[in-house]
């Protein structure tokens, strides 16, 4: 049959090959515009997100260096080795501890200097001073406790120095200082964070001035990357191997750029095929409309629109449903692609939140850290891990001592059905190591998860507030630094039970706590009296300073007392001193439960004199606080050869700003008030005024 075009058979089969092959076109390049625009989004985004990872995770690096700082500086055998000059020894604590605290794992050097600011020991060995002079002379003059970035030798260097004190002494005997380069290495550990290339730089490639300071990938690549960046050529478009994102953050000395690089071969890999598919498909639908016409032509109109709405959903960030075409061709691949990179994006985001959950919840640890010592910190890192794995309930058990044995008291409790925040435990609960499941790991230091409390022998019940008997699963991780283990969190309830993702998230948080725990112990020890568990001298004066100026922005008023035993001298000579002991820790017991817990301060200020801080309290308040305190303490007693032994005190008080300027002025009238209550008798309460300044030495 001829050829011809006005035949309705050759111009239908035409007209509908028309019909068909021209959207196929047009989806062929809006789905490829499409595609390469939300994919140059979704890489954009992501390395914007992965700079400000890398800058959180670099801040974390920044704070545990000063948290580790402090527990160098805090170490008794530094501050013994550094009093006698020991150097050998001073070097072999510092190697000791540079393993202990992992700070050889970014090449952080420790350096110790002398009171006057001249180095004595470096670990390990260096040629040249790391800190600059003007770091150790605040830390031994300022007692401030700050971190800084700077460069030195082309290098952007990370520093921190603080005093080291001797017991005893007020001032610092020396300073330390630790610091480390940002290097390859870090770089490294980031971007196993931050899940992308890491670089760290400072000016520009096209000029010649670009000085690297560290990259996880090779120098070549890294110096081509930034000088196509700054000269905008990495759009997807142009097809480079890498996208880049960079923020400028300031070091003491000047700036840097902090960039985070993201591989873009993979995705324009299947960018090329989506669109040679895409064309594939345009050919095969105009060839299949001719000869099959209206019918193929239908079904083909219909896969590309489902394949248009797809690729719709997941622009929209709809990636929840599946992308799936029953056919073996051409468009079945298109759509197993297209369903590949949605299963891709959407794995992606599912691990940024789980990131960005981890870190807000590491960052919720440390504030707690920051802010909590003691069982307050215990309680609030408690509450924190219970909701990050969405538990009902739980405690912390620490392992001390009783009666020259090691068992795992309770210390913090939280149970929604008692009360709606975790409380301390007031009575006894103990657990032998190996005791159930809590002893069990604290003996092993392995954790262990259990779903079924009922049916596991190993589960014990210890009878607290009937607590026990509503745990139907529960998970147990060893609080452990090194080899020592500290004690045990128990999260209890949930509702699905625990899985082993649960088990690897906090085992992760309880690494973190055990090491705030014990250098919040450290801290403690530091600045506490071992015989009364009250405040030391030196903390007693540091805590007054600091209400004093709190006062004057407040516009309040903070009172000292100041008190100490009557006839102390006796009560050694007559009975003995381990009696005198019994009376100084009973008179510090009663003082403690007469003040404000968290609010007033209660020091030791000398062999049998106290002194407490009031905040916020007027001297007539003081005296009311000294009056019922010197009653509790005539009530009480310490036995002795069956026999009961009264304790008198005898107070002074003064209030800042009202009677003193400055705190030595304040201790001064406070001591004054102290005497003439010795004159007027002792067991008495004497507050400060001006006709007291007769009264300058003990009756």
């Amino acid at each position: 049959m001829p050829f011809n075009f006005r035949s309705i058979r050759v111009r239908l089969p035409l007209l509908f090959t028309l019909v068909s092959a021209l959207p196929a076109l047009l989806s062929v390049f809006w789905i490829s515009n499409v595609l390469t625009a939300r994919m140059e989004e979704i890489l954009q985004q992501r390395v914007n997100e992965g700079v400000s990872v890398v800058e959180n995770v670099l801040q974390q690096y920044t704070e545990d260096l000063l948290l580790k700082g402090r527990v160098v500086a805090q170490t008794q055998q530094i501050q013994e080795y550094l009093r006698s000059r020991n150097k050998i020894a001073l070097i072999n604590e510092l190697n000791t501890l540079n393993q202990d605290l992992q700070l050889t794992l970014y090449g952080t050097v420790i350096e110790v200097f002398d009171e006057s600011g001249q180095a004595v020991v470096s670990e390990p060995k260096k040629r040249t001073q790391q800190v600059p002079d003007r770091m150790i002379y605040t830390a031994l003059h300022r007692n401030e406790f700050k971190v800084s970035r700077f460069f030195a030798d082309n290098q952007l260097r990370i520093a921190t120095a603080l005093p080291i004190f001797y017991p005893g002494q007020p001032r610092a005997i020396g300073a330390v200082t630790l610091s480390f380069n940002v290097s390859d290495r870090l770089a490294d550990e980031i971007r196993k964070i931050a899940i992308s290339e890491v670089i760290f730089f400072r000016g520009r490639a096209q000029d010649q001035s670009l000085n690297l300071l560290a990259s996880t990938l090779d120098e070549a690549t890294t110096a081509s990357l930034i000088a196509r960046s700054q000269q905008g050529q990495l759009a997807l478009h142009n097809k480079p191997d890498y996208v880049l994102a960079t923020r400028q953050s300031s070091a003491r000395n000047g700036v840097y750029q902090l960039g985070v690089a993201v591989d873009t071969r993979n995705m324009l890999a299947v960018i090329a095929s989506l669109r040679a598919l895409l064309s594939l498909i345009a050919v095969v639908a105009a060839l299949v409309a001719l000869a099959s016409a209206l019918g193929l032509s239908r079904r083909l109109v219909q896969y590309i629109v489902y394949l248009v709405q797809a690729a719709r959903k997941v622009e929209r960030g709809e990636l929840d449903d599946p992308i799936y075409l029953k056919s073996q061709d051409e468009l079945g691949g298109l759509a197993e692609h297209l369903d590949a990179m949605r299963r891709e994006i959407k794995s992606t985001l599912e691990q940024k939140e789980v990131m960005i959950d981890n870190l807000m919840v590491r960052d919720q640890l440390n504030q707690a850290i920051i802010r909590k010592v003691g069982n307050e910190l215990l309680k609030e890192v408690l509450m924190i891990i219970i909701h990050s794995v969405n538990a009902q309930k739980g405690s912390i058990m620490m392992v001390d001592k009783v009666q020259d044995q090691e068992r795992l008291l309770l210390k913090v409790v939280y149970d929604p059905m008692q009360s709606e925040q975790p409380e301390n435990v007031l009575e006894e609960v103990s657990f032998a190591l190996g005791e159930g499941i809590a002893g069990e790991v604290a003996r092993t230091g392995e954790a262990v998860i259990c779903n079924d409390t009922q049916n596991d022998k190993r589960f014990k019940t210890y009878r607290f507030q009937q607590m026990d008997k509503r745990i139907w699963n529960m998970i147990c991780i060893p609080l452990q630094v090194g080899e020592d283990i500290l004690g045990v969190v128990s999260l209890d309830n949930k509702g699905e039970g625990f899985t082993q993702e649960d088990l690897t998230k906090v085992n992760h948080l309880a690494g973190q706590v055990a090491i705030a725990v014990q250098n919040a112990e450290l801290y403690e020890r530091s600045i506490t009296d071992g015989l009364t568990q009250l405040f030391i001298r030196r903390y007693f004066d540091d805590h007054l300073e600091q209400e004093m100026k709190r006062t004057l922005r407040t516009g309040s008023s903070v009172a000292l007392l100041l008190f100490d035993i009557d006839h102390f001298k006796r009560f050694n000579d007559t009975y003995g001193h381990q009696v005198g002991d019994w009376v100084i820790q009973k008179v510090a017991a009663v003082a403690r439960s007469c003040i404000r817990d968290g609010l007033d301060m209660a020091a030791r200020y000398g062999g049998e004199e106290f002194a407490i801080v009031m905040p916020d309290t007027t001297l007539e308040g003081a005296v009311q606080v000294a009056e019922r305190l010197r009653q509790a303490v005539e009530e009480s007693f310490v036995y002795h050869d069956g026999n009961k032994l009264k304790i008198t005190i005898s107070l002074g008080c003064a209030a800042f700003p009202a009677q003193a300027n400055d705190r030595e002025t304040l201790v001064q009238l406070a001591d004054t008030a102290l005497y003439a209550s010795k004159h007027k008798g002792r067991n008495c309460t004497t507050a400060y005024d001006e006709r007291l300044s007769v009264y300058t030495g003990p009756a």
